[in-house]
């Protein structure tokens, strides 16, 4: 069996990156100097750590070298929604999306693997199938990628929501974690992150020790256990309370509400009886309800619903104490709203075998 790759640099934290650069003879400020460079001044290239010395550069290049994502596609909507097609370095694909909000913010949607196993039946990724993990590096590029390009000098909110299940790639997303909320890395607020599941109970568990305040959101679609095994395959074997019990111990932990999401089906979830079932999940915890209008996709034909039947959905929610809003279906124009993300644009490329570490 051969060993795997090395890791590339922007995958690994400050203090990896300090004995990195033992292990190469240099003393500890060299490796803080390349944390600084890669995930502060942003760089795109080594060449760019001019602080370095040209040497140690090119040994650095040529042992581990930097994670790239090339640009394939772009697309903006009319709201300024902009969703870019990344290629990989083994010409796998992924999307990802960032999208400007009226407080001055940009939120990034953001990939963790390429396609998805999950097989939700109203997901263009789910319907794709697991191609490959993403390793941490390619998880990090994608926030320094956007940052360079979309950054308004605020912090942005990140939400694992684009292509994949990130609780089915924690060897990676964990590492990744760290280096974004890390001060001496990308340094931003845990609690400007949201992780959203389709329900794995031990990636929950596996996200709270990371012990940092990290937005939780569980796609439930459906408080019925049935019709959410019919809509979700995978996600709905795992039993709907054992889920809604280490969601709320989650919430409870870092004091967060953990985020019940339904996308709403015309005809199927958007009834009384599913909202008397979410208002029964939502009181199991602290939990609020994100209802989703369906976006549609080409190989399922679920309607969406009437905008009308989904807000008076909210509304009864609301009448009986629970906080429920309605997501506003950014980007749908281009194909970047939720449950729409898949790259179309095919290519015969060799994909590597699934990591065997966060790299």
């Amino acid at each position: 069996m051969s060993a795997p790759p090395p890791p590339r640099l922007n995958g690994l934290d400050p203090d990896a990156l300090v004995d990195l650069l033992r292990r190469h003879g240099e003393r500890d400020y060299r490796g803080r100097q390349l944390a600084h460079a890669l995930y502060t001044r942003r760089i795109r290239s080594l060449d760019e750590a001019t602080d370095l010395p040209r040497a140690l550069r090119a040994e650095l290049e040529s042992a581990h070298g930097l994670t790239r994502l090339r640009e394939i596609h772009a697309q903006r909507a009319g709201d300024g929604t902009t969703k870019l097609l990344f290629e990989l370095e083994d010409g796998a694909r992924i999307e990802c999306v960032a999208l400007p909000r009226s407080t001055g913010r940009v939120t990034y949607c953001l990939s963790s693997q390429v396609g998805c196993r999950m097989a939700c039946v109203f997901c263009a990724t789910g319907r794709m199938g697991l191609l490959r993990q993403l390793s941490s590096s390619e998880i990090v590029e994608q926030v320094l990628e956007l940052e360079r390009r979309f950054s308004t000098g605020t912090h942005p909110n990140l939400v694992f929501m684009g292509m994949g299940e990130p609780l089915d790639n924690l060897q990676a997303l964990l590492p990744a974690l760290r280096i974004l909320t890390d001060p001496r890395a990308v340094g931003l607020s845990a609690r400007r992150i949201t992780v959203s599941t389709s329900g794995l109970v031990e990636g929950i568990e596996a996200l709270a020790t990371l012990d940092r305040p990290i937005g939780l959101a569980l796609s439930l679609t459906s408080p019925d256990p049935t019709a959410r095994r019919a809509l979700m395959p995978v996600a709905g074997r795992t039993d709907l309370e054992e889920l809604l019990s280490v969601a709320a111990e989650y919430g409870r932990r870092f004091r967060r509400r953990v985020t019940l999401e339904c996308a709403i089906i015309a005809g199927q979830n958007d009834d009384e009886d599913t909202t008397r079932g979410l208002l029964e999940c939502a009181r199991r915890g602290p939990f609020k309800v994100n209802l989703i209008p369906l976006n549609p996709i080409d190989a399922y034909g679920g309607g969406r619903p009437p905008i009308a039947r989904v807000h008076a959905m909210a509304e009864s929610l609301w009448r009986e104490g629970i906080v429920c809003t309605v997501r506003d279906s950014q980007g749908r124009e281009v194909g970047g709203a939720c449950g729409q993300l898949v790259h179309r644009r095919r290519r015969s490329a060799p994909v590597r075998p699934e990591p065997t570490s966060g790299e």
